[in-house]
């Protein structure tokens, strides 16, 4: 028999430790639900642009809303729109601490010029100047006092398409118009609430003209291509319902993209990846073989003959899952065995009988009532007592019987034994199935 004293013993799991770890994941959450949720709200707000994603969409064209989490290759993006809430890319913002510096807030979240510029250089990007605090996204009104400050507005101008682009303002008329010829011909026009419009010099007007320029090619700082698009009231989603707006972004932005994915980036990464160059090569069997030659052939063979070993210890050693095993022991159980077979011997079938019938009772009670009553003269009364309430006749019955078979004398022929055995189990068969 094996001492199992000194095997070590396995370290329980703490449940403060646990606690701390589920906590840890739901303020994870928390915070993530939180973070998606105000987002979630910029872009459906009046400033967002999920109403152009949506009204694309309907047209026909691929149009999709992206907020990071996986790359993209830029090889099926046709124009990047990129609307930008920080009108400071070189400076996190400064979080509000009362309801009015909420109102008149000017970041929404940091972007960064590094990041605006590598769009620019993988694919064709729309950046789409700020105009906007944000109290216009809680309030719902567009007033002039919630315009950004001209000069951080034209600094993140600058940011993008360099100081010799000339200096940015607003019309202070409440509506502006401004002229678009469709690709069909079609004259429409792009009503604006007032205009935020740039000089743009250096760069090729599409709407508006040099000196009042609402959108136009210009060049980056790093010396790409980018659209720089002035007034977000153009494509946003409470400015496409004004003039020609909708029919304009339905027209303009897929001729653009030449009728690829126009993809509106709210992210502040760089998620979008190019295309590497991969030589493609058909799968054989070797590539698979290779995996079991040397020294992979000395791992396989290690790993088969711990299995083996697995194998052994837990069906050899340890074995299948055992019976249920007798509580008494196997030195009592001879002793009881041994007891009876001298009592046979010997002829003593009345003490036989009379220690059978005590033990027969005794399991009898034992089923009924557990270990509550110890000892097996308490156990028979508690038996007694217990058919005594449902049927006292046969409670009379069982106890002259037992009374009877225990005053017989110790050697009884064994007709006579096997009679008054045949009447007892009789008796507690009978009262099983009646009670």
């Amino acid at each position: 028999m094996s001492d199992s004293t000194n095997q070590p013993k396995a370290t329980p799991l703490r449940p403060e430790m646990l606690f701390i770890g589920l906590f840890a994941m739901l303020g994870l959450a928390v915070l993530w639900f939180f973070s998606s949720q105000q987002q979630q709200q910029l872009r459906g707000s009046a400033t967002g642009f999920d109403g152009l994603q949506v009204w694309l969409s309907s047209e026909g064209h691929d149009a999709n809303s992206f907020a990071g989490g996986w790359t993209i290759d830029a090889d099926t993006i046709g124009l990047l729109v990129m609307p930008l809430y920080d009108t400071d890319l070189g400076e996190d913002r400064v979080a509000p601490q009362t309801k009015e510096e909420l109102i008149f807030q000017q970041d929404e979240y940091d972007l960064d010029q590094f990041g605006i510029g590598r769009r620019a250089d993988l694919v064709q990007t729309m950046v789409v100047l700020p105009k906007w605090r944000t109290g216009l996204r809680l309030t719902g009104l567009g007033h002039p006092a919630l315009l950004v400050d001209r000069t951080a507005a034209q600094n993140t101008l600058q940011d993008v398409a360099g100081v010799s682009v000339g200096k940015l303002r607003h019309i202070p008329r409440p509506f502006n118009d401004f002229a678009y010829t469709a690709i069909d011909g079609t004259r429409l026009t792009a009503r604006l609430y007032v205009a935020q419009v740039f000089d743009g010099n250096g760069c090729a007007p599409i709407i508006g003209d040099v000196g009042e320029m609402v959108l136009g090619w210009c060049t980056s700082g790093g010396g790409a291509d980018i659209l720089v698009l002035s007034d977000p009231d153009l494509f946003s989603n409470h400015g496409l319902r004004l003039g020609d707006n909708a029919l304009i972004a339905a027209d303009l932005l897929p001729s653009l993209a030449q009728d690829g994915k126009i993809l509106i980036d709210y992210s502040r990464s760089v998620w979008i990846t190019e295309d590497s160059q991969v030589v493609a090569r058909d799968r054989t069997w070797a590539d698979l073989k290779r995996f079991f030659e040397f020294p992979f052939s000395v791992l396989w063979l290690g790993g088969a003959i711990l299995m083996l070993i697995v194998l052994w210890r837990s069906g050899l050693r340890y074995g299948p899952i055992g019976m249920p095993q007798s509580k008494l022991g196997a030195s009592k159980l001879q002793a009881i065995a041994a007891r009876a077979r001298l009592m046979r011997l010997t002829g003593q079938d009345g003490a036989l009988l009379s220690d059978y019938v005590t033990a027969r009772i005794t399991a009898v009670s034992s089923a009924i009532f557990g270990a509550a009553y110890p000892g097996a003269a308490a156990k028979e009364a508690a038996y007694l007592k217990y058919i005594a309430r449902s049927d006292p006749a046969q409670a009379e019955n069982l106890s002259t019987l037992l009374a009877e078979i225990r005053s017989l004398p110790p050697q009884i022929s064994s007709t006579q034994a096997i009679t008054y055995v045949n009447a007892f189990e009789r008796t507690l068969e009978q009262l099983a199935h009646d009670t």
